[in-house]
């Protein structure tokens, strides 16, 4: 499998089709989004939201850790992203 992925990856940058993902580093929405990291929510998410590559700054934990441990955390990233966006 390893070996189909890394096929697919060196004739994907070959052809040039990462060129319509490239974006600039500060999201379009000026938004974070945090969420579960369930591969469910992959392309579900945006999706759903209405997002597209560039729109957000985008986070994944399990759910517990935002729950129970990382919420303060995450405030705190937000936080420093708002910050950094401010100085932009």
């Amino acid at each position: 499998m390893i070996d189909e992925i890394l096929k697919f990856n060196r004739e994907f940058v070959e052809r040039g089709d990462y060129k319509q993902y490239v974006t600039d580093k500060y999201p379009e929405k000026k938004l974070a989004v945090l969420s579960c990291m369930d591969t469910r929510l992959t392309e579900l998410l945006p999706a759903a939201l209405g997002l597209k590559n560039g729109d957000a700054k985008s986070a994944k934990e399990r759910l517990s850790e935002i729950i129970i441990r990382k919420a303060s955390e995450a405030l705190r990233c937000l936080n420093q992203a708002k910050a950094a966006e401010a100085q932009k």
